[in-house]
C-alpha cells in the first residue's frame, strides 16, 4: 500500500488524515502522545485533546489494522519508508534520481494541517525541495538544457537574489544559450546585491565561473590564418618586440600587409586573452566602400557586449566608451586596410594592455605610433611560397620556371597567389608552360611597374575561367559595397543560385575571390578595380540595376517582417533575373538588415529613385533600434532627395518624418522640427498622414513642454478620428495618457489609458497594451488605489516581457516597487526594485536611481 504525504494524505483534510500524516513522517519510529497532541492540534490544545487523539488513533488502528502500533508511551507506524512519498523522494535523491525525486512532489508536505509543527515541516521541506531542484538543473545543465532552464532560473534568481549557487546556474544556462552579455552582466548584479546587502564579495566559485565565461566570451574577430603563409622573418620579429601601443605596416597594394598582420595575430593570441578585434576599414576600395569611424566604433563596442542602450550618439562619445570598455583589457586590435590618420584615430584605445597592428598604403603615422615599412618578399621567400601553393616536389622539379613566375610576379604575394592557384589546377601542365604564358604577356615590358606586374597575372587567371565565371568576375566589380551575397551574386548576374554558388567556387578556387564568412564574397581590392575594367559596356547598367533592385526589393520585405505594423510601400516589379528573399520572423530581418547594412548604405547613392528610397525606408527602423544613428540620418537624406524625383507625396512624407528622427537623434532638434513641419504641409489633405507627423512633433518636446506636447496630441487624435485610423487612434490616446500622468492629472490618465486599453485589445497589440497598462498603473497610483496600481504595473510588466522591451519591462518593475513601497510592503517593494536593477542593467541602461531606494529600505 502506498501513503501520501505530499498534499493532503488519504483521508483527506481531516484530523483522521492529519493523524496519518504526522505518523506517516516519522514512520518507523516512537511518537509520544503529547507529540502528537501538539502536531495535529497545534501548542495550545483545546481541553481533553490527549482524548480527542486517542480516539482518532483507534478509529485509524481499525482502519489501517497492524499497522499502528503502541510502543513505549506512544505510537509507532510500521510501514515500509518507501511506501511513502516522502520519503521514497528523500531514498531517490540520495541515490541522484532527482528528477524521479521531483515528479513525485505534488504539492506541500500536510498542506492541510495548519500548527506550528507542520508549518516548520513545510519550510524545512522547501529547503530540501529547492536543493534537489538545484541538483536537477546541474544534471540539465551538463546535458546542454541551457535555454530550457532560463526562465525556470530567472524566477528562482528572483526569488533568491542572494543565492549563490542559483545565480552560478542562471549565468551558465544564459551562456550555454548563446547569451554571454546576460550572463556576465547578471554576474555584476549578484555582486551588487552581495556587496549591498551582506557587505561581502562573490564566493571563489562564481568569481571563478566569471573569469572562465569572460575568457570564453572575449571577441574573436580575426579572420583565418592564411595559408601558407612564408617568410617575413625581421617583419615578425619587429612585432614581437614592439611593446604594447601602435604599429603601422605600410607597403604598396598585394604586398601582404593584410596576411603578415593577420598571421602574427594568430601567433600571439595567447597575449591576448580578452580578445583580438578586426576590422577591414576598405580604404582603397570603391567609393563609399570605406568604413566609417562610427561604424567600426559601433561593431567593436557590439563585439564587446556593450548594450545599444550604453552607446551614445556622438563619435566622441563612442570612443570614450570604447576606451573605457578597454580599459583593463588585454586586446588584440587589427585596423585593416587604413586610408589615413582620421580613419583610426576615433578607433584607438590609448590604454596600456591594448595593442593595435594598422595597415595602409599611405604613411599614415598616428600619434606614437610605430611605423613597420614593408617591401617585396625577398626572392627565397617568394619561391618558398610558390612552392608551398604548387608543391615542393613540383617546385624543385623545374626551378627555373619557378623562377620565372617569381620575377613576372615582382615577388607580390598576390600576385603569386593567384598564379599558383592557376598552376594548381592544371597539375599536369609543365610550369615552364605557365612561365611562358606569363613572359609573352605584353603588360610586363615595363619590369619596373608594379601594377602592370599584377594585372597580368590577373589576366592570366582569368583567362583559364570557364566563361560563365569570367563574365561573374567581371560583374563582381561593380558591386558598390565592399561584399555580396550568394542571391546579390545571383542577381547581379541574372543566374539561378545553385549555378551561381558553383561559378563562385570557381573564382574562390582560382584565388580571384573569398568567402571570409559563409555566403558572403569580396575580393582584393586591386582584383575589384581589374574586374571592374574588364566589365563590358553593354552589361554594365543592367547588371547593376539588377543587384540594386535585389538589395531594395528585399530590404522592403525585410523591413515589413521587421516592423508589422508598417504600411508596406508600393514596389515595381523585380527586373528579370532578380532574387527577392523573404523573412518568417523579426529576428531573420534584422539579421538580413544589419548584415547588408553596409551594403545598403554603399548603393543607396547608385540607385534610381525608387530604388534609393525604398532602401532608405526600409532601414530607417532598424538603424533607429540599433543605435546607428549617423547612417540613419545619411539614409533618411538620401531618401528624401530620391522621392522628391518621384510622383509619391506619401513616400516623401514617410521620409521626412524618418529624416526627423534621424536629425533628433544626433540631436539637431531645430532641423528635426523644421523635417516634420515640411511632412505636414507634404501631408496636406491627408490626414492619416499629418496626424502621424504631430504625434512625432510631440515626442520631440521635452519634458518642460508637455503641455505643448499634449496639444500636438489632441490634434493628432482628432484627425485619426477623422479618418478612423485606430491604430492611430490608440497611440494618441496612449500619448495623452502619459502625459496626464507627468502633470499630475490621474484621473485624466486613467480615463484616456483605459480608452487606448480598448484598441490597443481590439487589435491584439501587445506592446500596446503593455503601455496602456502601465499608464493606468500610473493613475491609479496617484489616485492612492494602491491596489489596482500593483494589478496594473504586474500586467505591464508581464507584456513588456513577453514583447522583448527590457528598458519598459524594468520601469514597470521600477513602479510596482514603488507602488508597494507606498502601500506600505517592504518586502513586495524590495522584490519588485531587484528585478528592476536586474533588468535595468541587463539592458545597459543606469540603475543607481533603483539602488538609492533599496538602500533607503534598508537593503
Amino acid at each position: 500500500m502506498r501513503f501520501t504525504v505530499f498534499g493532503a494524505t488519504e483521508f483527506g483534510p481531516t484530523r483522521l488524515g492529519a493523524l496519518l500524516g504526522v505518523l506517516l513522517v516519522d514512520a518507523g519510529q516512537t511518537v509520544s502522545a503529547e507529540e502528537l497532541v501538539a502536531r495535529v492540534l497545534g501548542d495550545t490544545p483545546p481541553p481533553r485533546a490527549r482524548a480527542r487523539v486517542q480516539t482518532w488513533l483507534t478509529r485509524l488502528r481499525q482502519t489501517l489494522p497492524g499497522l499502528v502500533e503502541r510502543d513505549r508511551g506512544g505510537y509507532v507506524l510500521r510501514v515500509d519508508p518507501l511506501e511513502i512519498d516522502l520519503h521514497l523522494f528523500r531514498h531517490l535523491v540520495r541515490a541522484g534520481r532527482t528528477a524521479d525525486a521531483l515528479e513525485l512532489v505534488q504539492g506541500e508536505p500536510l498542506s492541510t494541517v495548519d500548527t506550528p509543527w507542520a508549518r516548520q515541516l513545510r519550510a524545512d521541506f522547501a529547503e530540501e525541495l529547492l536543493a534537489a531542484r538545484l541538483d536537477d538543473v546541474d544534471e540539465r545543465l551538463a546535458s546542454g538544457e541551457h535555454a530550457k532552464l532560463v526562465p525556470e532560473l530567472r524566477a528562482l534568481a528572483a526569488a533568491r537574489p542572494l543565492d549563490e549557487r542559483i545565480a552560478g546556474q542562471l549565468i551558465e544556462a544564459l551562456h550555454g544559450s548563446g547569451r554571454a552579455a546576460e550572463a556576465l552582466r547578471h554576474f555584476e548584479v549578484v555582486r551588487s546585491e552581495l556587496a549591498g546587502e551582506l557587505g561581502a564579495e562573490p564566493s571563489r566559485h562564481l568569481t571563478t565561473l566569471h573569469r572562465r565565461l569572460r575568457a570564453a566570451s572575449a571577441p574573436r574577430q580575426l579572420p583565418a590564418a592564411p595559408k601558407p603563409f612564408t617568410g617575413r622573418a625581421l617583419e615578425l620579429a619587429e612585432l614581437d618586440q614592439a611593446p604594447n601601443g601602435v604599429v603601422v605596416i605600410t607597403g604598396t597594394g598585394g604586398v601582404g600587409k593584410t596576411s603578415l598582420a593577420v598571421h602574427w595575430a594568430h601567433q600571439v593570441m595567447d597575449r591576448f586573452p580578452d580578445g583580438q578585434l578586426y576590422v577591414n576599414l576598405h580604404g582603397f576600395g570603391p567609393s563609399g566602400a570605406a568604413v566609417s569611424p562610427g561604424d567600426a566604433l559601433l561593431r567593436f563596442l557590439a563585439a564587446l557586449d556593450v548594450p545599444r542602450a550604453q552607446v551614445p550618439h556622438d563619435l566622441a562619445g563612442q570612443s570614450a566608451l570604447l576606451r573605457d570598455a578597454l580599459a583593463d583589457k588585454r586586446v588584440l586590435m587589427v585596423l585593416d586596410n587604413a586610408t589615413d590618420a582620421d580613419q583610426v584615430e576615433p578607433l584607438l584605445p590609448r590604454t596600456p594592455h591594448a595593442h593595435v597592428v594598422i595597415t595602409s598604403r599611405t604613411s599614415l603615422k598616428p600619434a606614437h605610433a610605430k611605423r613597420l615599412p614593408l617591401g617585396l618578399l625577398p626572392p627565397d621567400d617568394a619561391r618558398a611560397l610558390l612552392a608551398a601553393r604548387i608543391g615542393h616536389d613540383r617546385a624543385r622539379a623545374e626551378p627555373d620556371a619557378v623562377d620565372t613566375v617569381v620575377r613576372r610576379c615582382a615577388r607580390l604575394p598576390l600576385a603569386l597567389a593567384v598564379a599558383g592557384a592557376r598552376a594548381a589546377t592544371q597539375p599536369e601542365f609543365p610550369l615552364a608552360a605557365l612561365a611562358d604564358e606569363l613572359a609573352d604577356l605584353d603588360a610586363f615590358a615595363d619590369d619596373d611597374d608594379v601594377t602592370a606586374d599584377l594585372r597580368s597575372v590577373f589576366s592570366h587567371s582569368c583567362k583559364a575561367l570557364s566563361p560563365a565565371a569570367l563574365r561573374l568576375f567581371r560583374l563582381l566589380g561593380l558591386m558598390p559595397g565592399s561584399d555580396i551575397s550568394l542571391a546579390g551574386a545571383a542577381s547581379l548576374a541574372a543566374l539561378d543560385v545553385t549555378e551561381t554558388q558553383a561559378l563562385l567556387t570557381e573564382l574562390a578556387t582560382a584565388n580571384l575571390i573569398d568567402e571570409p564568412q559563409p555566403g558572403r564574397f569580396t575580393c582584393h581590392d586591386l582584383l575589384r578595380d581589374y574586374a571592374a575594367e574588364l566589365a563590358l559596356d553593354s552589361e554594365r547598367d543592367e547588371a547593376l540595376h539588377r543587384l540594386l533592385d535585389h538589395l531594395a526589393l528585399t530590404s522592403v520585405e525585410a523591413g515589413v517582417a521587421y516592423t508589422p505594423s508598417r504600411h508596406r510601400p508600393a514596389t515595381p516589379r523585380p527586373a528579370p533575373g532578380v532574387v527577392v528573399l523573404e523573412f518568417g520572423t523579426h529576428e531573420e530581418a534584422l539579421a538580413w538588415l544589419m548584415t547588408e547594412h553596409p551594403a545598403l548604405m554603399a548603393a543607396m547613392p547608385h540607385g534610381t529613385a525608387a530604388q534609393t528610397w525604398l532602401m532608405g525606408w526600409s532601414l530607417a527602423d532598424a538603424l533607429a533600434r540599433q543605435a546607428h544613428y549617423q547612417d540613419l540620418l545619411t539614409s533618411q537624406q538620401l531618401a528624401v532627395a530620391a522621392v522628391e524625383q518621384l510622383d509619391d507625396t506619401d513616400g516623401l512624407g514617410r521620409s521626412l518624418i524618418n529624416l526627423g528622427r534621424g536629425l533628433s537623434r544626433v540631436h539637431r532638434p531645430d532641423e528635426a522640427t523644421a523635417a516634420l513641419h515640411r511632412a505636414f504641409e507634404v501631408y496636406e489633405g491627408n490626414p492619416a498622414g499629418q496626424a502621424g507627423v504631430l504625434l512625432n512633433i510631440a515626442m520631440l518636446c521635452p519634458d518642460d513642454r508637455i503641455e505643448e506636447a499634449m496639444e500636438h496630441t489632441r490634434r493628432g487624435l482628432a484627425l485619426f478620428e477623422e479618418c478612423g485610423d485606430s491604430y492611430g487612434q490608440a497611440n494618441a490616446l496612449t500619448g495623452l495618457a502619459w502625459g496626464h500622468g507627468k502633470l499630475g492629472r490621474y484621473a485624466e490618465t486613467v480615463e484616456h489609458a483605459e480608452r487606448a486599453m480598448l484598441m490597443w485589445r481590439e487589435m491584439d497589440h501587445l506592446i500596446g497594451q503593455a503601455e496602456a497598462w502601465d499608464n493606468l498603473g500610473t493613475g491609479y497610483l496617484g489616485l492612492g488605489d494602491h491596489a489596482k496600481a500593483a494589478e496594473a504595473f504586474t500586467r505591464s510588466s508581464e507584456m513588456f516581457r513577453l514583447g522583448g522591451d527590457l528598458p519598459l519591462e524594468a520601469n514597470a518593475c521600477e513602479q510596482l516597487g514603488d507602488t508597494h513601497a507606498a502601500a506600505g510592503a517592504a518586502g513586495p517593494a524590495r522584490e519588485a526594485w531587484r528585478k528592476a536593477v536586474e533588468l535595468r542593467t541587463r539592458a545597459g541602461l543606469p540603475a543607481d536611481g533603483v539602488r538609492a531606494k533599496l538602500q533607503a529600505e534598508g537593503q
